[in-house]
């Protein structure tokens, strides 16, 4: 395995395995019992998955199920909270904001399963931003979690789960190890055919009407021209779309990144204005069983889409 990687996981351990023992959870699972995992979210149930696959003994689920809206807006349901009570071992979370009702389940201190939160440490976008008025603040200011959107920083969430599993399941830490190399080759090789394939598209200037998707417009280089702070799924009023029109319409822009799961009427206001746009999945709207494979998919899919809406506003402005 390559030194640097070896480093990387061993130092991941370590912090997560410090995180582990302050949050008053147990941090292992006995050696001869099977461990059954639960990660909160889709996205953090792909990039676990590409740790844990083949592993014996360990079965991982993804415990939300598809939503239209944003992550951050998820509660506990009592459905939920029966299955984390009846056979998980051990949630696998994002943390850093990306699970509302993360203080419920740290809450269960040594009574609930053992409890690893992924983003621990991690660099964040706006990290540190302090709201000028927090009795205002939301969730749509500060620190952005919606870090496994970038490519690039997916290869850190996926050593961070590998550090979880190894110090719940260290009987297997050679095979986690040997997943973790596999999957950080496959990032590698899919954010270079991405990259190649947006490569005349860099310092471009992109509209953004969804904050998951700042982390796009980093593995990219592109340049955010227009932020409208807005939930996935959201429908405008008439009034604040014409006021999102307005502010679009003095930002120079072509294209328009947005949810795979938007509005159509709003999609189709953003055409009949002129804009190309981008409607790229944000990975709320999937479930168990759509693993790592598929995460590598719905990122080749992003990519293919951007690269269609620039295409697009380069035509519409060739025909002006």
């Amino acid at each position: 395995m390559n030194k640097h990687v070896i480093r990387r996981i061993a130092s991941i351990i370590l912090v997560i395995a410090v995180a582990l023992l302050a949050s008053g959870c147990r941090p292992l699972v006995e050696e001869a019992d099977r461990i059954s995992v639960y990660a909160t979210f889709y996205p953090i149930y792909a990039l676990a998955d590409a740790v844990m696959r083949e592993v014996p003994d360990a079965e991982l689920h993804c415990l939300v199920q598809p939503q239209d809206g944003c992550l951050r807006n998820y509660a506990l349901s009592d459905w939920d909270i029966a299955l984390l009570n009846a056979g998980a071992d051990a949630v696998l979370m994002g943390g850093r904001g990306l699970e509302g009702f993360e203080s419920t389940l740290f809450g269960w201190g040594e009574d609930g399963p053992a409890m690893s939160a992924l983003l621990y440490n991690l660099e964040l976008y706006n990290q540190g931003q302090v709201h000028a008025d927090p009795e205002a603040e939301s969730h749509l200011k500060g620190a952005n979690p919606h870090l496994y959107m970038s490519i690039d920083s997916a290869k850190q969430i996926v050593e961070s789960a590998s550090a979880s599993m190894v110090s719940l399941d260290p009987q297997y830490s050679k095979l986690y190890a040997a997943n973790t190399e596999a999957a950080l080759a496959r990032l590698d090789a899919l954010l270079e055919e991405n990259r190649a394939l947006l490569a005349d598209c860099a310092g471009a200037r992109v509209a953004l009407l969804n904050e998951t998707l700042i982390y796009v417009v980093q593995d990219y280089c592109l340049e955010v021209a227009a932020w409208i702070d807005r939930e996935s799924g959201a429908v405008p009023g008439d009034n604040e779309l014409a006021a999102w029109l307005e502010q679009l319409s003095g930002a120079e822009v072509g294209v328009v990144l947005i949810e795979r799961q938007a509005p159509q009427a709003l999609i189709e206001a953003l055409e009949a204005a002129g804009y190309a746009v981008a409607r790229l999945d944000v990975m709320s709207t999937h479930r168990e069983g759509e693993g790592f494979d598929q995460y590598i998919e719905i990122q080749r899919g992003n990519a293919r889409a951007l690269r269609d809406a620039f295409d697009r506003a380069q035509a519409m402005e060739e025909a002006d």
